[in-house]
């Protein structure tokens, strides 16, 4: 857990670093969870979950390939059965004539409190918007490297939130409990994304790869590193930052909790 934070105070980073993208996409210890509820999930609620514009047909096709010659699957599969194949979360996205990145389709079963199916057909910086400073501190740097993507490898980067409950799938529609000061420390949930951004070659896409790990917040303040790294990222967070991420109400008793 001790990996998601970096030194000094709270800033958004890409905090890139080389992995191998079939390493990234293979099964591991855990995922036969996962897959049952991806599959639970795409089977109630498809809607939210995948949606695939025509124009992102030739990046599924490729995606398909690049996955049998990883060894992760053994033939094609459409959207939603290769959504419910393998344990991590998949984006799809191409830049468009001027360089931006545009989400033409995926498969997000894990949702981190947002909506999948209203980004899809969005440009990458109409997404991030919503996020207070991202644009301005990664908007044009981030674009720059999506861009510049080299086929054969990946780059793994992490997210990382709190939250209220162990839920893998955060869709707003589900109107889980948030954040309060209310909400005893010792009950929120350590939540982090585990990200891959590969190129595709064939076609110009760009694969996001989403891998989502969940911890309750006691198992991380037992680690010394993650709970330092948590809490200097929450003493030096600006305050629009803290409201995004719901953590405004609760910050105070988060700070005293882990001092403790």
């Amino acid at each position: 857990m001790e990996d998601v934070f970096y030194p000094g105070p709270f800033s958004f980073r890409m905090g890139l670093r080389r992995g191998e993208p079939g390493e990234f996409f293979r099964a591991r210890a855990g995922d036969e969870s996962l897959i049952a509820e991806r599959k639970e999930i795409l089977a109630n609620h498809p809607e939210r979950h995948c949606v695939l514009l025509p124009e992102s047909e030739p990046l599924l096709e490729e995606f398909n390939e690049q996955l049998m010659e990883w060894g992760v699957v053994q033939s094609p599969l459409c959207g939603r059965k290769l959504g419910q194949a393998i344990a991590s979360d998949y984006l799809l996205l191409k830049p468009d004539d001027k360089g931006m990145p545009i989400l033409l389709g995926g498969c997000v079963c894990f949702p981190s409190s947002w909506a999948f199916e209203e980004k899809v057909g969005r440009p990458l910086d109409w997404i991030h918007a919503v996020v207070p400073t991202l644009n301005e501190t990664l908007g044009e740097k981030a674009r720059s490297f999506l861009t510049q993507l080299q086929p054969g490898q990946a780059w793994l980067r992490t997210n990382w939130g709190l939250t209220a409950t162990a839920s893998l799938n955060q869709h707003p529609a589900l109107n889980l409990p948030r954040l309060t000061a209310e909400t005893d420390p010792a009950s929120v949930w350590f939540r982090i994304e585990r990200q891959a951004l590969v190129a595709q070659p064939r076609t110009g896409g760009i694969l996001f790869g989403i891998r989502l790990e969940t911890h309750p917040l006691p198992t991380l303040k037992a680690n010394p590193a993650a709970r330092a790294g948590l809490l200097e990222a929450l003493q030096s967070m600006p305050p629009e930052i803290a409201q995004y991420k719901n953590l405004t109400p609760i910050m105070r008793f988060l700070i005293d909790w882990l001092q403790s």
